[in-house]
Order: structure tokens, then sequence, then C-alpha cells
């Protein structure tokens, strides 16, 4: 374990806060979109078909336990959010905020999930997070959580006809697009990984206490 400064337990606290607060007001908007039949569990299920909010939720869940506890569990949490999450900005960035027009409160979520998030928690693992001991085995298992990812939503999009993003729709852009989408953003994850891995043995060692 690696204790922390002050100082990084607030950061790690307003980020965990600002995750949470975004996936709110996405909730919020949601409430109002789906009006009469809307529901916590109905708003919630809706949210959970997207890797952007899940996402968010694991920040904020793993950051807020680290603020609580005061100290990173290890060093590979930290580098698996933060490649998660830039890749949630990077995504929406090129491949989608052209398509998407947000209105009232998703405007703040949107800045806060796909902009303020992704650039805080780069920051905080530059500055303050472990670094010791992450090898390149490590990128294949942070991998593995977009993998999961995309199985999951093309079966809930089999199964209701509701795809999250038009890479993941078979029906629309066809499989071999969706298979092509896929295996490029799996490459991405590695090679963002694999960045990470090579970039912590270049930087200074973190001091913690």
């Amino acid at each position: 374990m690696y204790d922390i400064r002050w100082t990084t337990r607030l950061a790690c606290a307003t980020i965990a806060l600002t995750a949470a607060g975004s996936i709110g007001f996405q909730a919020r908007a949601q409430w109002l979109e789906q009006g009469d039949q809307a529901s916590l569990t109905s708003v919630f299920w809706e949210l959970a078909r997207y890797f952007t909010h899940l996402t968010n939720a694991l920040v904020a869940l793993a950051l807020a336990d680290t603020a609580l506890r005061g100290r990173w569990q290890n060093g590979s949490l930290p580098a698996a959010l933060t490649v998660w999450i830039v890749a949630v900005g990077v995504v929406y960035h090129l491949l989608l905020s052209a398509s998407r027009d947000p209105q009232g409160w998703e405007i703040w979520a949107n800045i806060g999930e796909h902009s303020f998030v992704p650039a805080a928690m780069l920051a905080l693992w530059l500055v303050a997070a472990p670094k010791t001991g992450l090898t390149l085995v490590h990128p294949a298992i942070w991998s593995l959580w977009p993998l999961l990812y995309a199985v999951y939503a093309i079966l809930r999009g089999i199964r209701d006809g509701i795809y999250p993003y038009f890479f993941l729709d078979p029906v629309t852009s066809g499989i071999g697009v969706v298979a092509a989408y896929v295996f490029g953003l799996g490459v991405f994850f590695l090679a963002s990984g694999a960045g990470l891995v090579i970039l912590s043995r270049l930087l200074p060692p973190v001091a913690h206490r």
C-alpha cells in the first residue's frame, strides 16, 4: 500500500465527486426524458448501457475509497482507471461529439464525464499515483474491462434492439465494421496501457508520505 498526502486525498475526492455528480446530472436528464415512466431502476438501467457512465462510476468508487483510506492499494488500479477514462474522453471527442447536441442537465454531465474527469485523472496519475511494479503484462489485463463491456453492450443490443454506440451496432454498421472498430479500440487500449507503463519508468518516483 502507498500512503498519500492530504492534497492527493483532496484531489481524489474532487475527481470522485465530479464523476458521481456528472452521472447524477445525466440521471436527472434521463429521468426527465422518460417522463411518467421514469423510475430509479429504469433510469440507472439505461445509464448502465454506456461505457462512459460505467467507467466514470468506477473512477468515482475507486478514488472515493482512496480518499477515505488515505492510501493507494496498488499501482495497477490508478493506471487502469487512467487508461479507461482517458479513452472515454478521446473516443467521445474524436468519434461521437460531432453527432451529439447535449441540452440542459446533459451539458454538465457531458463536460464532467468526457472532459474534466479524464483530464483530471491523467493529471492525478502523472503527479501523484504510484508507478512501481507496472509491467507490459498489465495493459493486457486492463484491456479486459473494455472487451467485456463490448460483449455486454452487443448482447444487450441484440436483446432489446438498442446499441449505445454506432461502432457497436452490427445492424446499422455491419458485423465487419463492428469487428474492425472493436479490434481497433482493443489496439488503442493496449497501446495506451503500454505507453503508461513506459512512461511510469521514465517519470521520477512519487513521494507518497
